[in-house]
């Protein structure tokens, strides 16, 4: 069985809704219609305005009771200014290890950044912390149509990425939040991100404020 998980769906994750808040998401994840496991985002903002980015997926797909294919993957992301200054990440998939450690201080690198919109949509190169490569792309907008997220049907924008090997696509709320994803596999069965919940912290000095949300 040849389900393997596109290297482009790795550590990314959605902004947080103040310039002073720390953000945890969670997404289930769904080959088809069967549930396979989970991805976990954290954005950590400091209050010089850096970010760091850390994901972790853990995957199984089962037949028959019996794992068929394993996927494991953790990245973590350092951002300054806007751009992509380093990746470290490992990965599984499914008994082959890869390793990524890439310092990109030079010039102004973004990553699939679907966690923020606003710096994903414009680019036409991204870096891939799976495979430690740059990858061309081609953005586009595929209209609104409404999506359910936590059983609430939910007004959403549609945006299609391309890099020539693999087309995703994307939906976001009007204000930004990334709420779910599609891509197909090399077995062309269908990738699913479901968003299942956030935690938003306040990472101000003067004091913390939390709340825990299910999805908008």
């Amino acid at each position: 069985m040849n389900a393997s998980i596109p290297p482009l769906l790795v550590a990314i994750v959605l902004a947080a809704r103040t310039a002073a808040a720390d953000t945890h998401l969670v997404f289930d994840v769904f080959l088809d219609t069967k549930p396979v496991g989970t991805h976990h985002f954290d954005v950590l903002r400091a209050a010089d305005g850096t970010q760091s980015v850390r994901s972790v997926a853990a995957f199984d797909v089962k037949v028959l009771g019996f794992v068929a294919y394993r996927y494991r993957h953790e990245a973590t992301e350092h951002w300054a200014q806007g751009c992509l200054v380093q990746v470290k990440s490992s990965t599984n998939d499914n008994g082959r290890a890869l390793q990524v450690s890439r310092d990109l201080r030079e010039g102004c690198a973004t990553s699939y950044a679907y966690w923020d919109p606003a710096r994903l949509l414009p680019q036409h190169e991204l870096f891939n912390p799976q495979t430690g490569e740059f990858d061309s792309v081609k953005i586009e907008s595929r209209g609104e149509e409404a999506v359910v997220v936590g059983g609430t049907p939910v007004r959403a924008d549609r945006y299609r990425l391309d890099n020539g090997k693999l087309v995703i696509d994307l939906w976001y709320s009007k204000t930004g939040e990334w709420l779910q994803l599609e891509s197909s596999t090399p077995s062309k069965r269908r990738l699913r991100y479901r968003l299942a919940g956030i935690t938003t912290t306040n990472s101000a000095p003067s004091g913390v404020a939390s709340s825990d949300r299910s999805p908008p």
